[in-house]
């Protein structure tokens, strides 16, 4: 093959594969949002209270912000589930996203935070919500789980939300209006 249909074969396939990308991405944002989606049942808990969910008893234990740079902060949440029904936690696969007053959505950070491992290393250490955190656990004792974001300085009534789908078609969201 010559090198100038080379070229042009590579800048047609860029051509149609750059806008795809674009599209999936969009389109699974879409079908995450409650517009297109129809929005699974939320259970929205009491500041404090536990809610039965996906095999288990779910509680927001504490929600910190912590400080990170001028414009963005980090959120370290920790959260404990005691388990009912280790069969249903096991079929399904947490999701756990940070929602604010605006509506943005944030993934947790995949390696904990400097911050986190400075100021609480106990916490650094407890799994995070998955499958994983539960293959050890026994029916009625609680598994403590943390979970760290980076958002921005100006982020306001956080959410915390919880998806476990294949044990569980409803959302759990846990509110912190406290700054």
């Amino acid at each position: 093959m010559s090198e100038k249909r080379t070229f042009w074969t590579c800048l047609l396939a860029l051509i149609v594969a750059l806008p795809l990308a674009f599209v999936a991405r969009a389109w699974e944002s879409l079908g995450e949002s409650q517009w297109l989606a129809g929005g699974s049942p939320e259970v929205v808990v009491a500041d404090g209270a536990a809610q039965a969910f996906a095999g288990g008893q779910w509680k927001l234990m504490d929600m910190r912000r912590l400080p990170r740079t001028d414009d963005a902060r980090v959120i370290l949440t920790e959260f404990e589930a005691s388990p009912t029904d280790l069969a249903a936690l096991s079929k399904g696969a947490c999701r756990v996203r940070l929602i604010d007053d605006k509506g943005r959505r944030f993934e947790p950070v995949t390696l904990t935070e400097p911050i986190v491992r400075e100021m609480y290393p106990e916490v650094a250490e407890r799994p995070r919500c998955s499958v994983l955190a539960f293959t050890d656990a026994k029916a009625g004792s609680p598994v403590r789980m943390a979970e760290s974001f980076i958002v921005p300085a100006e982020a306001r009534d956080l959410s915390l939300r919880i998806e476990f789908p294949g044990a569980s078609d409803e959302t759990l969201v846990f509110k912190w209006t406290r700054s």
